[in-house]
């Protein structure tokens, strides 16, 4: 309720029909020269002569957990609905390249399916990891990343396998991402004295992806000196909780469970790493299965074992190759092939690390 323009009360938020009005009048408030229709999922906009199918439908799922923060969740849609890619040589696109893990099914699939139908056809090249998982490489560009597809591989006269072996070098050289949170043995003070039993590291759009590199996966080991068990529900949060703590690790999976209701959701599924060999046996965990029995990262996979050491070293751009030109890009849409780095204001999933206890 409104009172002398005043809200009383906690906002309900509209339908969706009505919020799709909000956000036409705010688009042609920025951009009064852009051409508006209305489709099944958001709006199609016509700007500079060029159409952009703006899905709505992760903006309105935030804006639903949210609606007092209407206005700030509809202008930074807004503004970074159109992205203007930069051309990149093979010279210039190396440094930028990053490893990136993302939803077999719910992305790599119908990324791939959708762009079977364009014209010219194209296809996004991919690494299966294990289960849910596949790993893509991307551009890492100021405020966006933007997917390479099998055309920026052969304007640039390279193999996927030499783009992922920069991709990961690349991602070698950065700093692990920040734990946020550590559970200890009993509680979660820190006190050099207990043992940790967990941890939630939380930083960019690349933290979920750290997990397929193999000295992370080492470094988490000796941190909490043993087997563990990993989550990746969305891009920037990672939460590894030791293997012989099954009833945490229950409480995460509960906590998990609603993974999609959040911007840049990857998947609910957990990860047993064993310390056995260097860089950790991965495996899908599952309660109450022998270990010969699960599902396991395949050896030759260039995830597994020092076998990203063996990937071909990029070669040589030839001097004939033109530059990758990408035209703008939806970043509104399921499966855009760029989009924004920055985290938007979706609601945080609560874990036993925000309760206080083991």
């Amino acid at each position: 309720m409104k009172i002398f323009g005043v809200t009383l009360g906690k906002e309900k938020p509209v339908g969706f029909t009505e919020f799709r009005d909000v956000v036409r009048l705010a688009v042609r408030r920025q951009h009064p020269n852009a051409t508006i229709e209305y489709n099944e999922t958001g709006i199609v906009l016509t700007l500079d002569g060029k159409k952009q199918d703006c899905n709505m439908r992760n903006l309105y799922m935030e804006y639903s957990k949210n609606p007092g923060e209407k206005d700030s969740q509809v202008q930074r849609w807004i503004s970074s609905l159109v992205v203007d890619v930069p051309e990149h040589g093979w010279y210039d696109a190396q440094a930028t390249l990053r490893p990136t893990i993302k939803n077999l099914r719910d992305y790599i699939l119908v990324a791939n399916s959708t762009m079977q139908r364009a014209n010219p056809p194209d296809s996004l090249p991919y690494a299966p990891f294990i289960g849910d998982i596949g790993v893509i490489v991307m551009r890492d560009l100021p405020g966006t990343a933007v997917a390479v597809t099998n055309a920026n591989l052969e304007a640039w006269g390279i193999t996927f396998e030499e783009a992922m072996q920069a991709a990961i070098m690349n991602m070698n050289m950065l700093s692990f991402p920040p734990v946020s949170n550590a559970l200890v043995a009993g509680g979660t003070a820190r006190k050099d004295s207990q043992e940790e039993v967990g941890l939630v590291l939380e930083g960019d759009h690349l933290t979920a992806t750290w997990l397929v590199i193999e000295r992370f996966r080492d470094y988490i080991s000796q941190r909490l000196e043993g087997d563990f068990v990993a989550f990746v529900p969305i891009r920037n949060r990672l939460v590894v909780i030791r293997a012989d703590e099954p009833g945490l690790i229950s409480q995460i999976q509960q906590s998990n469970r609603t993974y999609n209701m959040q911007s840049h959701s990857i998947t609910p599924q957990a990860y047993h790493v064993s310390t056995a060999v260097t860089g950790g046996t991965v495996t899908i965990y599952q309660q109450g299965l022998n270990q010969g029995d699960k599902v396991e990262l395949d050896h030759n996979s260039m995830f597994a074992r020092g076998n990203a050491a063996t990937l071909p070293s990029p070669g040589v751009q030839p001097t004939n190759a033109r530059p990758a030109a990408t035209a703008p890009v939806d970043l509104s849409a399921w499966g855009g092939l760029t989009e924004t780095t920055e985290e938007g204001g979706a609601p945080r999933v609560r874990t036993p690390f925000d309760q206080g206890g083991a």
